[in-house]
């Protein structure tokens, strides 16, 4: 439990808290329990009401800069019913960072499937349309590169980051073989989970050295991506229909 709270508790028998001062860098990063989800309505919104409370925050501060208190305030609730749904900062990015895998999964997603209608002429350029549409939406929104690309305070949000990584690499290998006859490799489905990998790796280094992706970290993650499927893939794939792509010229 965080040494700033007392008691057990639930919502009628509410612990005792001692305020702590805002962005306090000391804190253990160990999650005692998953957050607390709750069934009742009045509880569902109190539960949403901090994870919108993070994010405002994540605005301008760092994840690792904030406290239960901090979060508490921003929400305008008692800083005891934020520690009974979450009991730990790390809780809340747990969650969060669940909730921002789903979101720029499906924003990749959404624009592989419009590259699926432009028909893109070979699957390097299908590569770098994905991921620079990947990196607009990550360099919008701050709160979500705090979750997803600054620092892990639990080894779940890494494992959910993994997970995100090979739900991204599914979905893009279909939508692959909706453009290029794709040959059959066992396997390929965790090469691009692993591609999703190195991406994470240069991304969340440019976040925490300057706050974006920037150009050159871009190009050195395409030269990085596109070298290891080249162990996998063939240098060229035919199109499924070649006429779109004239056409389209």
């Amino acid at each position: 439990m965080d040494e700033n709270y007392s008691g057990g508790g639930d919502d009628g028998d509410v612990p005792v808290v001692r305020a702590k001062a805002s962005h306090r860098k000391g804190r253990t990063a160990e999650v005692l329990r998953t957050p607390r989800v709750p069934t009742q309505e009045r509880s569902r919104r109190r539960y949403q009401s901090i994870l919108d409370a993070t994010q405002r925050l994540l605005n301008a501060a760092n994840i690792e800069d904030i406290s239960l208190y901090d979060i508490a305030k921003e929400a305008g609730i008692s800083p005891a019913s934020v520690h009974y749904l979450f009991n730990t900062v790390a809780a809340v990015h747990v969650e969060l960072n669940r909730v921002y895998n789903d979101i720029i999964t499906g924003q990749i997603i959404a624009a592989q499937t419009t590259l699926v209608d432009q028909q893109v002429s070979t699957w390097q350029e299908w590569t770098r349309i994905s991921l620079d549409a990947a990196r607009v939406h990550f360099n919008s929104n701050r709160p979500m590169c705090e979750i997803l690309l600054g620092p892990a305070l639990h080894r779940k949000s890494r494992v959910a980051n993994m997970q995100g990584s090979n739900t991204l690499g599914q979905a893009a290998l279909v939508n692959l073989k909706r453009v290029f006859m794709v040959p059959d490799i066992p396997g390929l489905e965790k090469n691009f989970m692993y591609a999703g990998e190195i991406l994470d790796a240069f991304w969340s280094g440019a976040y925490s050295a300057r706050g974006y992706i920037d150009d050159e970290t871009f190009e050195e993650t395409m030269k990085a991506i596109i070298g290891y499927l080249r162990n996998v893939l063939p240098e060229t794939m035919r199109l499924i229909n070649p006429k779109a792509v004239l056409g389209a010229k």
